[in-house]
Order: structure tokens, then sequence, then C-alpha cells
């Protein structure tokens, strides 16, 4: 759109300043066009663009007697004063533009080139307005560096959180190898190859997903990357845990039904937080994962020590969450959470 705006401002002004300028004369044309065409180029280079603009009109003042029968190029002055103040790239090129402006409509003033004698009343507005269309070029150029540095906190928090996700997936994953492992050297040659398939898969999972997040860390512009877990993954996480010598078991209450991918995500690496928790500092403590669909999607995990619990808690929190964790009547530990399956941006 901005390709072709200044080009078509340019012909718009071009037309009118023609249409004025054909009664009188030759000269009269060639001013009209000199002060309307290299507006076309006002987002390229909108100082020097000005500075031509203004340049022609002191010509022009400086060698006519009379008075013309055209507000020109006041207009195209007014155009390229808010050009240079929104595309000029910073302050002093903007205030030499505010400067080229005034100084250029006082000058024609000054030289009788609108009204003989000078009109300080004219004067005074067509300055006026000079200086309205600068600081309006300021003002959208302003608003345009505060979206912006919008849009880079916003990618800076992304990455933050995808960053997240990496220490999840290195975590969890790194817990399983270390467990499986372990377990290999304890177990007889011909039971340790279950253990060692089992570190084999994992890592071979894990870099996959490693491999996802850190393109996505890289990237600046949208990956494609795979789908993201799911609260149907459970079964194959717990599967992980169990391979890793903690016992868990799911318990799934209400009925399973579509949720947003992101809470998915988000209650997927609950869970997945709260197993690492309970294999780094409770050892193979039995433990019990439920999930319960209903109006909210709650998820406890009993046996899952305290620990890690600001990432559990921020993540759901993104969804309207609270996070509960505190000794359970059996002596472990629980975490529970209830998520709205609402979207973020949805009101509650």
């Amino acid at each position: 759109m901005r390709r072709v705006l200044m080009p078509s401002v340019a012909v718009g002004l071009a037309l009118w300043a023609v249409a004025e300028a054909a009664p009188l004369g030759g000269v009269a044309l060639v001013f009209a066009v000199a002060t309307t065409a290299p507006i076309a180029f006002g987002r390229q280079a909108p100082l020097p663009v000005l500075l031509v603009i203004v340049a022609a009109l002191l010509v022009r003042a400086a060698t006519t007697q009379e008075v013309p029968a055209t507000v020109a190029p006041f207009p195209s002055i007014l155009v390229m004063a808010f050009c240079v103040a929104l595309f000029g790239g910073g302050w002093l090129v903007a205030v030499a533009g505010w400067v080229a402006a005034v100084g250029g409509m006082a000058g024609a003033i000054m030289l009788q080139y609108y009204t003989a004698p000078p009109d300080s009343a004219s004067s005074t507005i067509m300055v006026f307005f000079v200086t309205a269309a600068w600081a309006s070029g300021l003002l959208v150029a302003r608003r345009e560096e505060q979206a912006a540095e919008r849009a880079r906190s916003a990618v800076a928090e992304e990455r933050l959180r995808i960053a997240r996700e990496l220490h999840d997936v290195v975590a969890h994953s790194l817990s399983i190898i270390a467990v499986n492992a372990g377990a290999a050297q304890e177990v007889p040659p011909e039971r340790a190859r279950a253990h060692l398939d089992a570190v084999a898969d994992t890592a071979r999972a894990a870099l996959a997903e490693m491999r996802q997040v850190l393109h996505a860390l890289r990237a600046d512009d949208d990956p494609a990357l795979g789908p993201q877990p799911t609260l149907d993954e459970l079964p194959d996480l717990l599967d992980q845990a169990r391979a890793g010598g903690l016992p868990v078991t799911l318990e799934e209450e209400g009925v399973r039904r579509a949720l947003p991918a992101g809470l998915e995500l988000t209650a997927y690496r609950i869970v997945q937080e709260a197993l690492t928790n309970v294999r780094r500092h409770a050892g193979p403590a039995a433990t019990r994962v439920r999930v319960a669909y209903g109006e909210r999607l709650d998820l406890e995990v009993v046996n899952a020590p305290g620990h890690g619990l600001i990432g559990m808690r921020e993540r759901a929190r993104l969804y309207g969450g609270a996070l509960h964790a505190a000794p359970s009547p059996d002596g472990g530990f629980a975490v529970r959470v209830s998520l709205d399956p609402r979207s973020p941006e949805e009101p509650r």
C-alpha cells in the first residue's frame, strides 16, 4: 500500500496543479510539474524532495511579479513536511525538514508571492498548517515505533516461552535416559536391552523436538513446526516414565473433548514437569495422574514434590488457571491445576 501511496499523491497533486496552471502559460505548467512530480519519491528521499520543492518555490517567487491565482505549491509542502517527519529517520532530519518548509513559505511570503504586500494573518495560517502537518508526521512515526517495539517484545516473550519448552524437554528426557542407563548397568545383559532401547527412543524423540524448538528460536519468520504434544500423548508420556522406573497410573474423568491447542500443550507440560520432579526428588514413588474434563480442565499429580512450581504456575496462569501444591494425606505431595478451556483472548 505504501509503495503506491506517494506516487498516487504525486499524480493527484500534479493533475490539480496543472489544471490551475494551464491558463497561466508554459512557465506555470513547468512550475506545477516541478513542485508535484518529485513527491513520488517522498518516501525514499523526503528531505531532498522537500528541498527541491522549496527551491522551485523560491526561484518562482523571485522571478515573477504577479501574485499567482493558485495555492500551489503549498499542498506539496504540507505533504512533504509530513513525510520528512514520518520517513526522515531521526530528529535531526525532521527538524531540518521543518526549518526548510517554514523557511520556504516565509521566504515566498516575503517575496510577495502569495500576497502583496505580505499579509501577517495569511502568513501565520500557512506556518501553522505546515507545523501541524509536520507534527502529525512525528506523531505517526512515534506510534509506529511503539507498535514495532510491542512486536519485538512479543517476539522476545514468545522465544523465552520456547526456551522454557526446551528446558522441559531436556530435563524430562535426560532424566529418563539417566534412569534407564543406570538400570541397564544393574541387570543382566539380556534384560539390559529393553532399557537401552528406551534410552535410544527417548534420545531420538528429544532430539527431534529440540530441533523444532531451536529452529523456532533462530527463525525470524513462522517456522513450519510439527504438531505439539496434546493430552492424547499423555499415555505415551506415562509409558516413558514407567520405562524409567516410575510406577505411575492415569485416571481420566468426564468426556474427552476438543480443547485449544495451547491449553493442551500447557496441560501436557505441567504433567511432564511434575513427573520429572517426582523422579528427581522422590525416586520411584507410586504416582497418580488424574485428568478431569468438565467446565474446566482439572489436573492432579499426586506424589509430585514441590519443586519447579514457578514454571508450572506460570503455565497455568496463561489459561486462567490456579495451581495448588501441598502434602497429600498419604504422606506424599500433590500438585493440582485447574485450567480454563477458553482461549486467553476470550472474556471470562
